[in-house]
């Protein structure tokens, strides 16, 4: 049976579903691969396990019809129709796919009219002239689409967070297991839990005599592909799905030293050697020095380190700039938000929109995770490529949770909306409508490419509204594939903080928008954010988990993140700003 990672899996079947899609077969055939590759992402236990015990069909979004193209994945590590759908197409297809605003309708254009066959030969066409020729193209598609192949070469060699955690992990179960390995623990850019990675650094403590042994066990491991250099210090190795791993071999009074090294980013690490500095202290890889003679900090933990340096200890998503501008925050000494925090959350999808589960499963899924409260938030009729919802479809949604309310069930449900902002910044439903959900997620969807001046009127005018609780992720970047749209941040978030409107933090690992460079001024400021899943599935409500990781990297204690209030209060809140909403509107 082939190793194969959970996001290799949603990778294969969300290629699958473009493959599909740019074949042109049935859209309800592609989006099942689609919903199948969204399941697997959210899913918190291993996939192999729930084969082994044959409960594969029970995860949403994998019908009986998909459960034997898991299976063959987990047992081959490949699947037969993905490699069919590889081999019809030209080599370079598949990174085409990955251009942003470069849909499967006009990829289909692209390759039968212009023989494009790779992201160079695009580029290639666009710089010729030829795109910008084509039938339902022009000038302005041909430079989005050259703007787009900027982004992806930009960010080739990178992962999303949770790609890096998941092969992390693996890994470090792998090394444990290989005999004269004492101790090894993840470093670097996946220790600081950035949201996208480069490649996974392992520190690990091995004696020099056995050193070779190990590198030799760790380079015949089935997940490995190549070695790129194996030494005394260490092995660099490339990984399946082409991750680059650096195993680093230390003695073992130096490991705690050397993971402080490997973990924070240069600025901190600055920061640490300057502050030795200063108290008559040297700090080095191998340990903290006082003219020469190691010091007991020198080879303790990382927290005595820390503590000989008079520094409270950083949690490792802190070691991103200087240890003395986050003391001055309060963000290395407060106690940062924990996953256990949170009491609920406010942006959901379910089956009345483009969800794949139905409310009461929604619900069910928060009650297993403990919450008290759960918001459900289907898109709106502008949405109509996403099932988004009428008057009419909304008053009986409406009617749906009352009844699971009335039923005293838990968790308590709240009536939402995600709102399309529309191009001049208005909301895409009537006041009187808006007033009638307990809460209001306001969100772009369309027109990304409005000049700075016009997005930054549209979202202003938009937070402006009385019934907009929530900003739904407010820079629309989507990690690895689209930057966020020309704005002027910072006027909208003073609009936002003005208007009592929540900045929400996005917690989907393609978006965790807004970013944590942005809420960390935000939470200086005392202003809230939300930590939100924008699930589509029961699996998807987990990925709360990576906005939490983003809010602690921005020094977020509970008190900062609106979603840890208990259920009491957050219906307090929430009234008060329906009641302050409706006479506004009176």
């Amino acid at each position: 049976m082939a190793y194969v990672s959970r996001s290799a899996m949603a990778r294969i079947l969300r290629e699958t579903a473009d493959l599909l899609e740019l074949k042109g077969e049935n859209p309800f055939r592609s989006r099942a691969y689609a919903n199948g590759a969204r399941a697997i992402e959210g899913l918190t236990d291993d996939p192999l396990v729930r084969f082994e015990a044959g409960t594969l069909a029970e995860v949403q979004g994998i019908g009986p019809g998909l459960v034997a193209g898991v299976a063959e994945i987990l047992l081959t590590g490949k699947l037969a129709l993905h490699e069919e759908l590889i081999s019809t197409f030209p080599h370079g297809v598949i990174d085409l796919l990955k251009v942003p605003g470069l849909g499967a309708k006009r990829l289909r254009t692209l390759i039968g009219e212009l023989r494009v066959d790779s992201p160079a030969a695009l580029e290639r066409a666009c710089r010729e002239g030829r795109v910008a020729a084509l039938p339902g193209f022009g000038a302005k598609s041909q430079e989005k689409l050259l703007v787009g192949l900027a982004t992806i070469s930009r960010f080739a060699g990178r992962y999303l967070l949770p790609v890096g955690v998941e092969a992390a992990e693996n890994l470090l179960l792998r090394v444990r297991s290989i005999a004269g390995v004492r101790r090894v623990e993840v470093a670097g850019s996946i220790r600081r839990r950035l949201e996208t990675v480069g490649n996974i650094d392992l520190v690990a403590t091995v004696e020099e005599p056995v050193r070779a042994q190990v590198s030799e066990r760790f380079a015949a491991d089935d997940t490995v592909l190549a070695v790129l250099r194996s030494d005394e210090s260490g092995i660099t190795a490339i990984l399946a799905g082409d991750i680059r791993v650096e195993l680093r071999f230390v003695e073992e009074r130096e490991f705690e030293c050397r993971w402080l090294h490997l973990t924070g980013a240069e600025e901190h690490l600055e920061a640490l050697r300057d502050r030795a500095r200063t108290l008559g202290l040297e700090l080095r890889e191998s340990g903290l020095y006082d003219n020469a003679m190691e010091l007991a900090g020198g080879g303790g933990t990382e927290k005595e380190i820390y503590a000989r340096l008079e520094l409270p200890w950083f949690s490792p998503e802190l070691r991103e700039n200087s240890a003395e501008g986050l003391v001055a925050i309060g963000g290395a000494a407060a106690g940062l938000v924990e996953l256990s925090d949170l009491r609920g959350t406010f942006h959901v999808h379910t089956t009345w929109s483009d969800g794949i589960a139905s409310i009461a499963e929604m619900a069910s899924a928060a009650s297993r995770l403990g919450w008290e409260y759960l918001g459900i938030t289907d898109h709106s009729r502008a949405a109509a490529y996403a099932g988004g919802l009428d008057a009419e479809r909304v008053r009986q949604q409406w009617r749906e949770i009352d009844d699971w309310n009335a039923s005293g069930r838990a968790p308590r449900l709240f009536k939402g909306t995600e709102c399309d902002i529309v191009a001049d910044g208005a909301l895409d439903y009537d006041d009187d409508l808006l007033l009638g959900f307990d809460y209001v997620v306001a969100s772009i969807h369309s027109r990304f490419s409005l000049s700075r001046e016009a997005m930054t009127a549209r979202l202003v005018r938009a937070v402006s509204h009385p019934c907009v609780t929530f900003l739904g992720h407010p820079t629309g970047r989507l990690l690895l594939a689209r930057e966020p749209y020309e704005h002027d941040l910072e006027e909208l978030l003073k609009a936002a903080a003005r208007h009592g409107v929540i900045v929400e933090l996005n917690a989907n690992p393609h978006r965790l928008d807004l970013d944590w460079r942005a809420l960390r001024g935000q939470f200086a400021r005392r202003e809230l954010t939300s930590i939100h899943p924008d699930a589509h599935s029961p699996q998807g409500l987990a990925d709360v988990r990576w906005g939490v990781e983003m809010a602690r990297k921005a020094g977020a204690s509970r008190r900062d993140i609106f979603n840890t209030r208990a259920l009491a209060d957050v219906e307090i809140y929430l009234r008060t700003r329906h009641s302050r909403a409706q006479s506004v509107l009176a």
